[in-house]
């Protein structure tokens, strides 16, 4: 009898076939039948015996690989991998499926580079608006652990293997930087880019909207590398999707984040705004206080204003948090009351979750017009 020269685990296989939706229908002359609804049944058998098992196993492969759509390499990885999550970005350049222009393809890979470096450096220092200093080496460890694979049909699209151990908690900002952790705060702050972006282009919303989602992870840096996988400056549609590796599950959705070419160019625009911004150093905003938030945990009373804020890099229409003292709290209530227009001038703090203005001089009361 020779030996069977398959080098699919029949045991791993049945761990894909059960994640990916497929059920047992009981067995037929020693293997297990699978079957899924549209796509037919495969049979696997419980160890590789005979010489036909190891046949009976690469059918099974290559039905796979036609009902999903994708390389047979490219399933085999995923079988043998089960501790591995898996990114996949899909970018639309006007070229023939499975081309891109050399230029976009470039931004294209530094885009993903980034997308998962500021991702990570989320994951290790908290959200901001700007990430400025040096990557640590614990990012660059992860980064050297990430895999990225050949394109498949279907436009352009690349995939990046992020193994998920060492398995842990819940992530939390500061917390170890490992795939898991860095991929579950990068799934959140795609969300929170394209929520951001939909509301400039659907609602006619300012770039300043994005300020909103910075606690999720959004950045000037994730901004840039976002718009970096539009194509070299093309704003060209891409999606991103997550496959969750199926040894550690999570509970989040695999349908795909896509962003527009409207959105694209909405994102380009807010990270340059937010780097401008960011390294701003004084400013002074005019408009009506839209929230007002009282001394909490010992931090002083802040007012949000929005309306105009001028800095040497520009005018921006945008909301800015006001750190004032008890006073001025009082002042503004006042003039929110009473739909008066307030203008405050200072420094310019964007280190943090949000971009404050310290007032230098006081709070000014505009008189009507």
């Amino acid at each position: 009898m020779s030996e069977p020269t398959s080098t699919v685990n029949p045991e791993e296989l049945s761990g894909y076939l059960a994640s990916r939706g497929w059920r047992r229908e009981g067995t037929w002359r020693g293997a297990t039948v699978w079957s899924r609804e549209s796509a037919g049944r495969v049979l696997i058998p419980s160890s590789l015996e005979y010489p036909d098992d190891s046949e009976l196993l690469d059918e099974a492969v290559r039905k796979l690989a036609m009902f999903e759509a994708r390389p047979q390499e490219e399933i085999l990885l995923d079988i043998a991998e089960p501790l591995v999550d898996v990114q996949s970005y899909r970018l639309q350049p006007e070229t023939p499926s499975g081309t891109i222009p050399l230029p976009s393809a470039v931004k294209a890979v530094q885009g993903i580079h980034d997308v998962l470096k500021f991702s990570a450096r989320t994951v290790e220092a908290g959200p901001q608006l700007l990430f400025r200093d040096r990557r640590s080496k614990e990012v660059d460890g992860f980064l050297q652990g990430v895999r990225l694979g050949t394109t498949t049909p279907g436009s352009y699209i690349f995939h990046a293997r992020v193994p998920v151990a060492p398995p842990g908690p819940d992530p939390l900002f500061g917390a170890p930087v490992v795939g898991r952790h860095v991929l579950t705060v990068l799934h959140t702050a795609l969300q929170a880019a394209r929520q951001a972006a939909a509301q400039v282009v659907e609602l006619d919303r300012p770039p300043g909207v994005f300020d909103d989602y910075v606690e999720q992870g959004v950045s000037a840096n994730l901004c840039a590398a976002l718009a970096g996988l539009g194509g070299a400056g093309r704003n060209q549609p891409f999606e991103v999707t997550f496959s969750w590796a199926r040894d550690e599950p999570v509970n989040l959705s695999p349908a795909p984040i896509a962003f527009s070419a409207p959105m694209v160019r909405a994102i380009s625009k807010a990270s340059s705004e937010l780097e401008a911004l960011a390294k701003s150093e004084t400013g002074t905003i005019t408009g009506r206080a839209e929230t007002l938030r009282g001394r909490v945990r010992g931090e002083a009373p802040r007012i949000k204003i929005q309306g105009e804020l001028r800095t040497a890099s520009g005018v921006y229409r945008r909301a800015v948090w006001v750190v004032v003292g008890e006073a001025d709290y009082q002042r503004a209530f006042h003039a929110q009351i009473n739909e008066r227009v307030l203008r405050v001038s200072g420094r310019l703090v964007p280190d943090q979750k949000r971009l404050e203005l310290r007032p230098d001089g006081g709070l000014e009361i505009l008189p009507r017009q």
